[in-house]
């Protein structure tokens, strides 16, 4: 009741549930993401998770709703930019992926590299994967014609790739992050002028 009193939300189950997978497929990878490693790290007793997911293919895609709306709502505050200049793209890009590959939401990242992997034997993580690239192709391209500077489908998609390839870069390859100096350097080089 203080709750409702107060504003706060608690989180329902299905949401504890979606964090829950997405950690889980991060840290132990598709191997160790079970339904009963899904409820321990939701703090939910055993087969709590089967109502919301009675399968493994199901329990992977509340993963990736889980994945794709985060993201979603990390891209819409760095990229709702007024005007869509060279240097309010960088900005917005660099802010993007500093967010995105923080240890805050890395496991997203990670996670999402491991949803890819499933995706070759899932159609409907496959067509998920199709729609919310296609989505974030036709951003780049309406924001960059908002600013005058036509931008090609296959621009668009190079521009979507090369950020996807940073955010991999810094969570996932090699034993060092690049530095923001170089993450700046590298935006300035993918935004279209």
């Amino acid at each position: 009741m203080e709750e409702a009193q107060s504003g706060t939300e608690r989180p329902g189950r299905r949401d504890v549930i979606m964090a829950a997978a997405v950690t889980v497929l991060a840290e132990r990878g598709p191997r160790g993401f079970t339904h009963r490693a899904v409820d321990a790290a939701a703090g939910l007793g055993a087969g709590a998770v089967n109502y919301h997911a009675p399968s493994r293919a199901r329990l992977l895609s509340l993963a990736l709703e889980e994945v794709f709306r985060r993201d979603l709502e990390t891209a819409a505050r760095h990229f709702a930019i007024e005007r869509w200049t060279h240097e309010a793209v960088v900005g917005a890009l660099v802010g993007f992926v500093t967010e995105m590959t923080s240890d805050a939401n890395r496991n997203r990242i990670i996670a999402r590299h491991h949803l890819r992997g499933e995706a070759r034997t899932n159609d409907e993580l496959r067509d998920a994967f199709d729609r919310q690239q296609t989505g974030f192709v036709q951003l780049a391209r309406a924001g960059f014609e908002a600013a005058g500077r036509p931008t090609s489908d296959v621009t668009a998609e190079l521009f979507r790739m090369a950020i996807d390839g940073l955010m991999n870069r810094q969570t996932m390859y090699g034993t060092i992050p690049l530095t923001d100096d170089q993450v700046l350097e590298i935006a300035q080089l993918i935004v279209p002028r």
